[in-house]
């Protein structure tokens, strides 16, 4: 085949018929800005935007003709990637196949699981394109490339490092369709925006040995990411998606004073803690159009809190959820139920404190091992799951790995998670804002095909 597309990424979070929330993927467009910035070009193939499964992505394949073809995998995923490799050796076995993103980065041995010939690790803004440069050349030496898994030998090296603040380019934005990605909450003419990385806390749950530590962008990259979206592509929400937007309190400030001062008129939702918010700060995040906060609560009971790293009192979360709701800030928390050593008491209790905080939307889960946290090091040793439970996840074989603590049941803590949404959402205003929003988004999808 003669290569026309040095690199075709794909990427996929559920690949669900149906997606509520369908999120870009903005590791894809960094790593394709530096990319091009080689003068190396790339494209794009969006599996939950596009639809088209994997016959769709083997007719992709088929028109941009790529030298290598690059995932990003999230765990959940993994299904999805390990059937469209087999599809991909079989019609098209001369292409390299390379993976990147969170699952790689902390479980590399799936790669030679997968049956793929490269992985990366971390973040690999400079590793890859000289990957590239070298497969280009012929050179097939990449023993010595930051990040780098080599499938055959199993080389596996630790995870690439790059230092954020001082990134000079921003994401991509050509790779991607405007209008595309709906969110149930925002609508269509949406997209995410990611001003830090890394995360300065240590949360069992989510915590892993391939996160960055804390670090920021420079605040001009995300002034001229905010005029490139709201200016040029027409964005109406943006949703910062750093895991605690407001850690950095003068940051923000800097940043609500920024979008006044440019008269921007778009709304804007972020993730942060209740602990690093306070009532001066949401109402000059609210005067900048702030419109919608997600706050992670875990657990009812404080001292299962403590014990997954969450030093947070349940009166904090009742006084900033007040101050939010006040200020006319709509509220999501989230909830997992199945943290370790919790009781089924403890479980009703974190759903009776949902009740309580009366947030206007409550997502619940079962807790998820994502792979190599301390939860899932807790699971295996607990014998809850195997070590390779990921990849016999991935081949079909068992389901998502569920942490469940001992002497609890998985079937009960699903049923729990049913009962609580329902009791949650069959309330009269949280049914009729829901049903509402599913409404239009349904309506969005119907317009979209039509045209």
């Amino acid at each position: 085949m003669e290569h026309s597309t040095d690199c075709l990424f794909i990427t996929s979070s559920k690949a669900r018929a149906v997606q509520f929330s369908v999120y870009p993927y903005l590791g894809v467009g960094y790593l394709s800005s530096y990319i091009k910035s080689r003068n190396f070009c790339c494209q794009l193939y969006d599996v939950d935007v596009k639809k088209g499964g994997v016959r769709g992505i083997l007719k992709a394949i088929a028109a941009h003709k790529p030298m290598i073809i690059g995932y990003s995998v999230m765990s959940i995923s993994l299904p999805l990637f390990y059937k469209l490799t087999i599809a991909i050796r079989k019609h098209f076995p001369e292409i390299l196949i390379v993976a990147g993103g969170p699952h790689i980065t902390n479980d590399p041995q799936i790669v030679t699981d997968m049956g793929i010939d490269y992985g990366f690790r971390g973040h690999c803004e400079q590793s890859f394109p000289e990957f590239i440069k070298r497969v280009k050349a012929g050179i097939s030496e990449f023993d010595d490339i930051d990040g780098i898994v080599i499938g055959k030998s199993a080389l596996v090296r630790p995870p690439a490092c790059y230092d954020v603040t001082d990134s000079p380019l921003m994401p991509d934005y050509s790779l991607y369709e405007p209008g595309t990605y709906q969110n149930v909450f925002y609508g269509r003419r949406w997209f995410t925006l990611i001003t830090t990385e890394g995360c300065a806390y240590n949360c069992k749950f989510c915590k892993d040995p391939g996160k960055n530590k804390y670090a920021e962008y420079p605040i001009a990259l995300i002034k001229q990411q905010i005029r490139t979206l709201v200016n040029e592509y027409h964005v109406q929400w943006l949703s910062f998606v750093d895991d605690s937007f407001t850690y950095n309190r003068e940051r923000v400030i800097e940043l609500c004073k920024f979008i006044k001062d440019e008269q921007f008129s778009f709304k804007w939702t972020c993730c942060t803690r209740v602990d690093v918010l306070d009532a001066d700060l949401i109402r000059i995040m609210k005067e900048a159009g702030l419109y919608y906060v997600i706050l992670g609560v875990e657990a009812g009971n404080e001292e299962v809190r403590k014990s997954i790293n969450k030093n947070i009192t349940t009166s904090r979360y009742v006084e900033m959820i007040n101050e939010l709701r006040s200020a006319g800030v709509k509220v999501l928390c989230s909830y997992v139920l199945g943290n370790p050593g919790e009781s089924y008491a403890q479980i009703r209790e974190t759903i009776r404190l949902s009740r309580r905080l009366n947030a206007n939307y409550a997502q619940y889960y079962n807790m998820t091992a994502l792979p190599q946290s301390p939860i899932f090091t807790l699971g295996v040793k607990e014998k809850v799951f195997h070590e390779k439970v990921w990849t016999t996840y991935m081949k079909g074989e068992t389901g998502i790995p569920h942490y469940v603590p001992t002497g609890l049941s998985l079937t009960k803590l699903k049923r729990l998670r049913t009962m609580a949404f329902l009791t949650y959402y069959l309330r009269p205003i949280q049914l009729w804002d829901i049903g509402l929003r599913i409404v239009r988004l349904f309506w969005d999808l119907t317009l979209r095909k039509r045209r």
